[in-house]
């Protein structure tokens, strides 16, 4: 007020705030509890409508916080709080897309060919043993005791001696002559002289030779 003088405080007495300034001070109390009354109204509102619209809504409309008629009663200043507008992003999904399963083709094996191999029958010969000898007698061989015996008697076994003309057997000359041969016995070879004799043994055995006696034939 003008013209008015200070208010002076007493000594030792509290120190009061002016009118004026306790007009201020309930001012900004009323004004924060309307700020924080209308905040908490705008997060519960704009949560519960999140919540509403999470299962197609993609994007909301700007969501205005106003103050309720209770809470704007107590002060005369209009009050405009903020506009908060909120856009809620849906979530990305992300998909794996399923590689293609490639089946690679299955080579077919050949089926594999049995060879059978046959080994050879081999047949043995058992070695043919080789003929029994044949004995020696006096019909096959002039080498015999038997012969030895007759030529000694006959010739001294002597077959081409000309003092003993008949050969070593002593054959007549007319017998001689009958196998066809020619000459004197002694002129012939030993073996001519040895078939002849074993030709007469096959015909008559040991009987032409008289000799034969003395030899025990």
């Amino acid at each position: 007020m003008a013209g008015a003088r200070p208010h002076r405080a007493e000594p030792g007495a509290l120190a009061r705030p002016t009118k004026g300034g306790a007009v201020r001070i309930r001012i900004a109390l009323t004004t924060a509890i309307a700020v924080i009354t209308g905040l908490t109204t705008g997060i519960f509102t704009l949560g519960t409508r999140q919540a509403a619209s999470a299962e197609g809504s993609t994007t909301h409309a700007p969501v205005r916080a106003t103050l309720s008629d209770s809470a704007l009663a107590g002060f005369s200043i209009p009050v405009n709080l903020p506009v908060v507008t909120t856009t809620t992003t849906p979530p990305t999904i992300t998909t794996m897309a399923s590689k293609p399963v490639v089946t690679k083709p299955r080579l077919l094996e050949a089926p594999k060919s049995t060879i059978v191999t046959t080994a050879p029958s081999v047949t043995t010969t058992p070695p043919v043993a080789p003929p029994a000898p044949v004995p020696v007698t006096d019909a096959n061989s002039v080498a015999t005791a038997d012969w030895l015996c007759i030529r000694v008697h006959e010739s001294g076994d002597r077959y081409n001696s000309p003092s003993a003309p008949s050969g070593a057997y002593g054959i007549l000359i007319s017998t001689w002559r009958s196998f066809g041969l020619s000459g004197w016995p002694y002129q012939a070879p030993a073996s001519v002289q040895d078939n002849v004799a074993l030709e007469l043994y096959a015909r008559y055995g040991f009987h032409p030779w008289s000799s034969r006696f003395a030899c025990g034939l």
